[in-house]
């Protein structure tokens, strides 16, 4: 999933590392972040940036020159602050989309990457060198999200595609299912080898809502 502000990976199919060099660049730059794919072997470098727009320019100049455009498919700038036009304008002739942090989703929870600012996190914190990461519990309502635009885009779906789609532990995505079944947002048909959900005229215009009022 992805908008303006954040891009999100499954923690199944994508991990994280730091300072890591890749074949083809330099070894004498270090990535800031790299994401790696667990089934195939797209890599997207990641570049951090943060301080003033001189600083970020400078960060983003530095990783323009050491990285050949195309030698990865997705390139990714994580940012705090603001960034001026000149920065917006530069990563988009060069192929990189700017967001403001990073999410691996973790079943029902997450890993949260971003830029660390004045402001540090009680709790599941870890600061990164130059990176910041944080588990936290995903959003209830992102969840339910990813659920109706899976049963949306197909046919009657099972408990297991379910839980593997959306990256979820049985207990709670049968929980989240008998809220949404008794709210009249999801239906269930029970056949021979098993239960499949539907999303339901209800739960269309429920999905609609979420989609407007949070933007994703």
């Amino acid at each position: 999933m992805v908008n303006n502000l954040e891009i999100v990976f499954d923690s199944n199919e994508w991990e994280d590392s730091y300072n890591e060099p890749l074949d083809g660049v330099s070894k004498e730059y270090k990535f800031d972040l790299i994401i790696h794919s667990r089934k195939t072997n797209e890599r997207i470098p990641v570049v951090l940036l943060k301080g003033s727009n001189e600083n970020k320019m400078k960060k983003v100049k530095e990783f323009i020159d050491m990285v050949p455009k195309n030698k990865f498919k997705r390139k990714i700038a994580i940012y705090s602050g603001v960034v001026g036009p000149e920065i917006k304008e530069t990563v988009l002739k060069y192929g990189m989309k700017l967001y403001k942090k990073i999410i691996m989703n973790e079943g029902n929870m997450a890993k949260i990457i971003k830029i660390p600012g004045a402001q540090f996190f009680d709790g599941y914190d870890k600061e990164i060198e130059k990176g910041y990461e944080k588990i936290e519990r995903r959003e209830k309502i992102f969840i339910v999200r990813e659920i109706l635009q899976l049963l949306k885009n197909n046919d009657d779906v099972n408990i297991t595609r379910i839980i593997y789609k959306c990256n979820l532990n049985y207990r709670y995505a049968m929980k989240l299912l008998e809220t949404l079944i008794e709210k009249g947002i999801v239906d269930y048909i029970e056949y021979k080898n098993g239960v499949k959900y539907r999303i339901t005229r209800e739960g269309m215009k429920y999905l609609e809502d979420v989609q407007r009022l949070y933007g994703i």
